[in-house]
């Protein structure tokens, strides 16, 4: 089970920063550890300290609670949600519009 929390922490992380278009030695500059550390926890090998992990997800900006436990990966998902935390308020609104429509036309 730890390992497996490892590398859903690693995986995590290295897709979100493959998402940003970040590299490993870029991120880990912004968080303030060597690249090697970073390669490490998304490998699934080892866990960021709290402190590190903390960093991590403000870069990333990854929401604490995409972590839950049994929480599927699904990039769709992850990609959508990425967007809507980029999304000024005036766009959420737009969007909302849009998917009530459609789930309206597919009951």
């Amino acid at each position: 089970m730890i390992t497996e929390n490892k590398k859903f922490i690693g995986e995590k992380i290295k897709q979100q920063r493959k998402r940003l278009k970040l590299t490993q030695f870029e991120l880990a500059e912004r968080v303030g550890i060597h690249e090697k550390q970073l390669s490490r926890i998304e490998a699934g090998l080892h866990y960021p300290s709290l402190e590190n992990f903390i960093k991590i997800l403000r870069v990333l900006k990854i929401n604490l609670c995409e972590f839950e436990e049994n929480k599927e990966i699904n990039p769709l998902k992850d990609d959508i949600f990425q967007l809507i935390n980029e999304s000024s308020d005036n766009e959420l609104k737009i969007y909302k519009d849009i998917i009530l429509s459609i789930k309206r036309n597919l009951i």
